[in-house]
């Protein structure tokens, strides 16, 4: 049980010394310190500490939590449907809150009616005088 606390202190050590040096980013701070929190999560569902000793330990660093926040998200209008998207869309250049929307496809009219101008083309040629032929 030492040995964990040694590591754990460790951890914190490393944990403080990144948020709070002067030139780290916000986002490396904030990541510095769920890193720490998720370690005393690991620690206390793998048995190496009980769980009073988790928040104690949450405790000590409380104060070095930094205070950033993501502006995008927060002002960002919430869209269930897309965010649904986003975990099951095959097509993600069109998150737009339908799943799996593709572009619209040519009805079978449509398709016909260009099979039979683009055969209509085919015989204005003189006959012998095929594209394909004469290479």
């Amino acid at each position: 049980m030492r040995d964990v606390e040694k590591v754990i202190e460790g951890l914190k050590q490393e944990t403080i010394r990144e948020i709070t040096k002067k030139d780290a980013r916000p986002e490396a701070q904030l990541a510095w310190y769920w890193t720490y929190i998720g370690s005393l999560d690991m620690a206390q569902q793998l048995g190496l500490i009980n769980d009073a000793r988790r928040q104690e330990l949450y405790r000590e660093v409380d104060r070095f939590k930094p205070k950033y926040k993501v502006q995008a998200a927060q002002e960002a209008k919430p869209n269930h449907l897309a965010a649904v998207e986003m975990g099951a869309e095959g097509n993600y250049n069109q998150i737009d809150g339908i799943i799996n929307n593709e572009a619209p496809k040519p009805s079978l009219r449509d398709t016909l009616r260009q099979y039979q101008e683009e055969a209509g083309k085919q015989d204005t040629q003189p006959p012998g005088k095929h594209p394909e032929q004469g290479r």
